[in-house]
């Protein structure tokens, strides 16, 4: 399960978390994500498996059986369209002006003359999508990963980002305008909702892509590798440096250099 959103269940877990955000390696390290919670987050990775398979493979299969892809699509469009007010706060954030600008007029399109989001327009005019969030203003920040970890119903995640978790749920535009509402009005829990059908339409939109996953020899290690890269993808922009390799790697490889040619030397 690779998607996750709001969620005041993950509020607490994210404040127990906030002593080890600054404690591990920054993105750009050679070592990858560090996990010294591996026995507990593959109980987490193996719960979640189970009720993916059991709950959210059913129901996303039924779905796409069902529906067909225009609508689906257009879902998913309004879903992108109301993420972005955060992530112009996090463009503002980040001091990235020109894609705070950027992710403004796209959002301003794509909700007058995409309608409210159905449409993504703004892919037509040349204004191409990008994701930001707060864990990676963080990151931006000078704040290290902190240990990988798998969250129950969530997914990978890492001490930075549970935080930046936390504070979506307290700081998205949206989540907070839909609870005046709900408040003034009194609906039902309209960010709920939103949490809930954005959390099933990643697991529509990514529907082949788990059941691959899951077929792999150890799928934790690979959805872990893939969070890793994909986070140091979105941390620097599309654009990550190549890690730093180790000192000891640079040794073994010159010694194995060496007894090479050792080997290759007539006696």
């Amino acid at each position: 399960m690779i998607f996750s959103h709001h969620g005041k269940s993950a509020v607490a877990a994210a404040a127990l978390l906030m002593t080890t955000a600054c404690a591990s390696t920054h993105p750009g390290t050679a070592s990858g994500a560090h996990d010294p919670l591996e026995p507990m987050n593959r109980a987490v990775f193996e719960f979640n498996r189970v009720t993916d398979r059991v709950l959210l493979k059913p129901v996303s299969a039924a779905y796409i059986a069902v529906v067909p892809e225009a609508p689906r699509q257009g879902v998913s469009n309004v879903m992108r369209n109301l993420r972005e007010p955060w992530v112009f706060l996090n463009d503002l954030l980040q001091f990235k002006f020109d894609r705070a600008g950027a992710t403004l007029g796209r959002f301003i399109l794509n909700s007058t003359v995409g309608i409210a989001g159905l449409f993504k327009v703004s892919d037509d005019v040349g204004i191409p999508y990008h994701s930001e969030d707060f864990g990676q203003t963080l990151a931006t920040w000078g704040i290290g990963d902190g240990p990988y970890l798998v969250l129950p119903f969530v997914g990978p995640s890492n001490g930075r980002d549970a935080i930046g978790f936390a504070a979506n749920v307290y700081g998205d535009p949206v989540t907070l305008t839909l609870q005046e509402i709900d408040d003034s009005k009194k609906f039902f829990d309209l960010s709920l909702t939103r949490t809930a059908i954005e959390a099933f339409d990643a697991r529509v939109r990514f529907h082949n892509e788990i059941d691959e996953l899951y077929k792999e020899d150890d799928p934790y290690v690979v959805a872990r590798s893939v969070y890793w890269q994909r986070r140091r993808y979105e941390i620097y922009d599309g654009a990550p440096p190549e890690p730093e390799e180790d000192l000891f790697d640079q040794l073994e490889e010159q010694q194995a250099a060496i007894e090479a040619e050792d080997a290759a030397r007539p006696d």
